[in-house]
C-alpha cells in the first residue's frame, strides 16, 4: 500500500460513529433545553406576581417618600419664613427625621442674643387641637411653662404660632434648649439621637443597670407628682422618646402636646387599657417605660406577658412594680403617691431637688388665664374620653352617627378667651368645619376612637418573641 492512502471500510466507519455521536449530543441538548424552558414556565408564572406586587409596594414607598420630602421642604420654607421674621435665631441646619410623627421636623437655630445654639421644632397644627393659636393664648401659654419649671421637666423657651406660606396651614413653632445627649430611648437602644428614627431603634438591647432604672424612674415619678400638683392634665405623651437626658438627669417633655390636641405613637395601646380609667393613663405609660429600661424593646401590648416578665427576671423588684400597676390586687391603677413609696423607689438621693433656689421657682403661682386654660383642656380631655367610650360600646338599638344630629350636636371650637368667659368646658361652635372631633366611620382607632388621622407616626419594626395579644403597635391603623 502506498504512503498517504487511506483503507475505505475504515474511513466509512468514522463516519457512522461520528453522526451518531452528533446525533445523540443534538437530542439531548434538545431535552435539556425543553426541561429548561419548563422550568422557567413555571419560574416565571410566579415571579411575575411577586415582582408585580413588590412593584406596588416599592411604588407605594416611593409616593409615601415624595410626601415626606414634600412636607418637608415646606417645613423648611415655613421655618425659613418665620426667621425672617424673628431676627432673635438664625438657621444652622435641618436636622434628620429624629422623631417618629411624619409631619414633625427639628432644626437646630442659633440664639443671637446669647450666642447659643437651640433646638427648634416645627409642626402643622393639629385639627383635634383644643384651644386657638393665638396671640393671646401664646402669651398665656409661655407663662404657664415658666411656672413649670422643674429639675425633672425639659423647659419650653419660647412659642410662637405661624401661618405657612400658602396661608392654608397653621404651624408650631416651639424652641427648647439643643442637648446633644439625646433621649432615654436613645439611651436604652445606645444610639445616636441625631439618626433618622426608623433606623436607630430597630435593635433590642440588654437593658439598664438596675440602678439607673432606680433613679431614673424616680426622677419621672417626680415630675409626674409636681405636674399632678399643679393642675396639669394628663400628659398622654410619656415614653421613653419623650424624657431627655441633661447631665445623666431624666427631664420630662413633649408636655405641649397635651394641649395642643396630638396623639402619641402608643396611644392606641395605651389607650385600650386605660378607657376605663384615664386618669391613669401616664402610670400606664410609666409602667411601658420602666419595662423598656430593663427588657431592651418596647412594650407592644396593654400589659406585660409572661414571656415579657422572663425577659426581666433579674430585676426582680420591677416585675414586683409592673405587676403592682398591671396586675394590682385591688383591680385598680395605683397612685403616683403609692410608686413613689416602693422600696425601690424611696432612699433615692434627688441632690436636683436641693438646690436652695428652687424653693420660690416651685410656688410660682399660675395666672388666672393659665389656670382657665388647663381647666378648659381637661375637661376637654373629659368629653373627648366619654365619646371615645360610648363609640367603643355598641349602642341597641344603633343610632346615626353625631353628626348628622344637628339639633342635638354642638360642633367644637378651639378653646380661646371668649369660650373660657362663656361656658365652664369651653367648647362653643366651630369657626371651621375641620375642627370637629365627633367621631365617624372614617376617623376612629382600634377601639373605634376618634384620633387625629393627619398625625401619623413611623412605625418601628423590631424583631422579638411573638405575644399572643392581638393588640399590637402594627396593628394600629395609625402607624406605617
Amino acid at each position: 500500500m502506498k504512503r498517504g492512502s487511506s483503507d475505505p471500510g475504515l474511513s466509512g466507519s468514522s463516519i457512522l460513529q461520528y453522526h451518531w455521536v452528533a446525533s445523540l449530543v443534538l437530542i439531548s441538548g434538545l431535552g435539556l433545553l425543553a426541561v429548561l424552558a419548563c422550568w422557567l414556565r413555571r419560574t416565571c408564572r410566579h415571579v411575575g406576581r411577586y415582582e408585580y406586587t413588590a412593584l406596588e409596594a416599592e411604588n407605594s414607598v416611593h409616593e409615601r417618600l415624595e410626601l415626606e420630602r414634600k412636607a418637608r421642604a415646606q417645613a423648611q420654607s415655613a421655618c425659613l419664613h418665620y426667621l425672617r421674621c424673628c431676627a432673635r435665631y438664625s438657621l444652622l441646619h435641618h436636622l434628620n427625621d429624629i422623631g417618629s410623627r411624619v409631619d414633625k421636623q427639628w432644626f437646630v437655630v442659633r440664639d443671637v442674643s446669647v450666642k447659643t445654639e437651640r433646638l427648634l421644632t416645627l409642626v402643622p397644627r393639629s385639627s383635634n387641637c383644643p384651644i386657638l393659636c393665638d396671640a393671646e393664648n401664646r402669651t398665656t401659654i409661655i407663662d404657664l411653662f415658666l411656672a413649670l419649671q422643674h429639675p425633672y421637666i425639659y423647659p419650653i423657651l419660647d412659642l410662637e404660632f405661624q401661618e405657612a406660606p400658602s396661608g392654608n396651614e397653621t404651624y408650631i413653632i416651639l424652641v427648647l434648649p439643643f442637648n446633644n445627649k439625646g433621649s432615654l430611648k436613645d439611651l436604652i437602644y445606645q444610639s445616636s439621637w441625631q439618626d433618622d428614627w426608623c433606623e436607630k431603634y430597630s435593635q433590642r438591647t440588654e437593658g439598664l443597670p438596675a440602678s439607673q432604672v432606680q433613679r431614673l424612674g424616680r426622677q419621672i415619678l417626680e415630675a409626674l407628682l409636681f405636674l399632678k400638683e399643679r393642675g396639669f392634665p394628663s400628659c398622654t405623651h410619656l415614653h421613653s422618646g419623650n424624657v431627655i437626658l441633661q447631665n445623666g438627669v431624666a427631664r420630662l417633655s413633649g408636655l405641649e402636646n397635651t394641649l395642643f390636641g396630638f396623639t402619641s405613637r402608643i396611644h392606641p395601646v395605651i389607650w385600650s387599657l386605660a378607657k376605663a380609667d384615664p386618669a391613669a393613663i401616664d402610670i400606664i405609660c410609666f409602667g411601658h417605660i420602666l419595662f423598656e429600661m430593663c427588657a431592651g424593646y418596647e412594650l407592644k401590648t396593654q400589659k406585660p406577658s409572661p414571656a415579657n416578665y422572663l425577659d426581666i427576671d433579674n430585676y426582680p423588684q420591677v416585675v414586683e412594680i409592673l405587676e403592682f400597676i398591671f396586675q394590682n390586687p385591688k383591680s385598680r391603677f395605683p397612685s403616683i403617691e403609692e410608686l413613689l413609696v416602693h422600696d425601690f423607689f424611696r432612699n433615692i438621693d434627688l441632690r436636683e431637688m436641693r438646690a436652695s433656689s428652687l424653693s420660690q421657682v416651685y410656688h410660682a403661682r399660675l395666672t388666672t388665664s393659665a389656670i382657665t386654660l388647663l381647666n378648659s383642656v381637661k375637661q376637654f380631655q373629659v368629653k373627648k374620653s366619654k365619646m371615645r367610650r360610648n363609640q367603643s360600646t355598641p349602642a341597641e338599638p344603633p343610632s346615626p352617627p353625631p353628626r348628622t344630629e344637628q339639633s342635638d350636636t354642638t360642633e367644637e371650637q378651639p378653646l380661646g378667651k371668649e369660650s373660657f368667659e362663656e361656658q365652664d368646658v369651653g367648647l362653643l361652635g366651630s369657626n371651621d368645619n375641620d375642627n370637629d372631633i365627633i367621631a365617624t366611620e372614617d376617623n376612629k382607632d382600634l377601639d373605634g376612637e376618634n384620633f387625629d388621622s393627619s398625625q401619623e407616626h413611623r412605625n418601628l419594626t423590631l424583631h422579638i418573641q411573638p405575644i399572643a395579644n392581638p393588640l399590637t403597635l402594627e396593628t394600629s391603623s395609625l402607624l406605617r
